[in-house]
């Protein structure tokens, strides 16, 4: 839950990031799966300490409605 308040916050402040998340939020079953997989596929030989927390972030958007939640946290924390 720390990970994706985090996130909420980093949200309200980098517009790119929002979009992501905002993004994998509204993608069915079918994309979240395509995307997991390409996402593990790119990161599978990276190794320098951005490309691991890309993925870091990555893997927690990916979870268990966890883009949805982002979301709520996020709107919280807007005030709305």
């Amino acid at each position: 839950m720390e990970d994706l308040r985090y996130i909420a916050e980093v949200c309200l402040n980098d517009e790119r990031i929002y979009e992501i998340v905002s993004n994998i939020a509204c993608m069915s079953e079918e994309q979240l799966r395509e995307f997991k997989n390409k996402v593990i596929a790119y990161f599978m030989n990276k190794s320098s300490q951005d490309d691991m927390e890309a993925y870091k972030f990555y893997k927690i958007v990916l979870e268990n409605d966890n883009a949805k939640k982002i979301l709520e946290i996020y709107e919280q924390l807007k005030g709305g």
